[in-house]
């Protein structure tokens, strides 16, 4: 009897995806970070690898299996690595979880939805450069967000397409 309600619960909280969905958000950025710098900047702030699996959850499962992927795995990746640092790691677990819960609000928008994950990626990341210019000593949260934005171009378009891939799959 117990087994029986032990495996309604993981079913019902998405126990085995939430593991899968973590452990595609730490890898992912791992894998990404072996590469060469593109342009002079470190693979990840280019392509936004830790962004991609909470964006398939996101479109696939309930909120919490990407919002939980996305408090954990930097965090995670600061233990395992070293990177990034435990403030970076911080407001790297806010962006996603923003991230997170804004696609989660658009994909069923009908004229937002083909967008959600690149207006959700540019809102999130402004939230938390505006948090770190009062939380931090960040001075310019606008010129540091727009060198960030400049820099992840190719990330964001690449989010915008699995963005398109996941709507496309869904019907």
């Amino acid at each position: 009897m117990k087994t029986s309600n032990i495996i309604q619960l993981t079913n019902r909280y998405q126990v085995s995806q939430t593991v899968l969905v973590l452990a595609a958000t730490l890898i992912l950025p791992i894998l990404i970070h072996l590469l060469p710098n593109i342009n002079g900047n470190i693979s990840g702030a280019v392509l936004l690898p830790i962004f991609f699996a909470p964006l398939i959850a996101t479109f696939l499962y309930k909120p919490h299996v990407a919002i939980f992927a996305g408090i954990i795995a930097p965090l995670l990746n600061y233990l395992i690595s070293g990177k990034p640092s435990p403030q970076a790691a911080t407001s790297m677990g806010i962006e996603i979880v923003l991230f997170v819960w804004m696609v989660y609000r658009l994909k069923d928008i009908n004229t937002i939805r083909y967008v959600a994950a690149p207006i959700s990626y540019l809102i999130s990341s402004l939230i938390v450069a505006l948090g770190l210019s009062v939380f931090s000593n960040v001075v310019d949260p606008f010129t540091l967000w727009g060198n960030c934005m400049f820099t992840a171009i190719p990330g964001i378009l690449s989010l915008g397409l699995v963005n398109l891939a996941m709507l496309k799959l869904r019907k």
